[in-house]
């Protein structure tokens, strides 16, 4: 039992991860043999149900690939269902306060540490490694916060002070369009925010992270968010990289 996430970013190193919305477990796979390090399924904005996703983490459950899966807020008993799945991370959208931090922080982990209630299947392997899964999951278990609001950036010192949210990604979309300047990503506003919460993050020792808002299929995307300190870079995912590929089929084909 283990998380190649948390083991990375322990050992102080970056890591690179992806988003999946259409549901494919064989994409799911893909990916996880691809070389991400962590890769989340996305039930916010993708009509994921909880059969399909439980198909998707038996699919990257083959792969080294950390398994995560996205919600559009902090829900104590789709977090219990999908980790009882064998997730191994949350990932809430919205945390605007250190509240919000908390509740999810706590509804992915047994007490004392939270109030998750006991009831793992496939993650215990259907019982075959259940005192295992009791004794260490606490410690492997992540929840990280969708920072995508300006009062999230408002109150960032706070939500990063509380113990159990791990680390964050900013939403650079939502972000921009909260402190208007929608889709700016190059404007000092956006910027600045940005920064403010890349140094909250240092302050309280913990994990960067960005959802990146170039193109990921440049070089000198990856390294700037490197070089800015980012260890959790989420990188696309099948949604983009399929309509990047046909994009390109599509040039070529004006070309013969």
């Amino acid at each position: 039992m283990q998380s190649r996430l948390k083991e990375l970013l322990d050992a102080g190193q970056t890591t690179f991860g992806t988003q999946l919305r259409f549901g494919s477990p064989g994409i799911a796979e893909l990916f996880g043999h691809a070389g991400f390090d962590w890769i989340i399924l996305d039930a916010e904005h993708a009509p994921q149900t909880p059969v399909g996703i439980q198909s998707q983490l038996q699919a990257i459950g083959n792969t080294p690939a950390t398994p995560i899966v996205r919600l559009p807020k902090v829900d104590e008993e789709q977090i219990r269902l999908y980790l009882d799945m064998g997730a191994m991370g949350i990932l809430a959208a919205f945390i605007n306060t250190a509240e919000d931090a908390e509740s999810g922080a706590r509804a992915c982990r047994y007490p004392p540490l939270g109030n998750r209630g006991w009831g793992p299947h496939r993650a215990t392997q259907y019982g075959l490694q259940t005192n295992e899964y009791a004794e260490k999951i606490n410690d492997l278990v992540m929840f990280i916060g969708l920072i995508e609001t300006k009062e999230a950036v408002e109150n960032i010192d706070a939500i990063l002070a509380v113990e159990g949210m791990d680390t964050y990604i900013l939403g650079p979309a939502d972000l921009s369009i909260s402190l208007g300047v929608p889709f700016d990503f190059e404007n000092s506003t956006f910027q600045d925010a940005e920064q403010q919460v890349r140094d909250a993050a240092r302050r309280a020792g913990k994990p960067a992270g960005i959802g990146l808002y170039r193109s990921p299929f440049e070089l000198n995307t990856l390294q700037r968010a490197t070089e800015a300190g980012y260890q959790v870079i989420l990188v696309g995912g099948d949604e983009l990289f399929l309509t990047h590929g046909c994009q390109q089929i599509k040039k070529l084909r004006t070309k013969l």
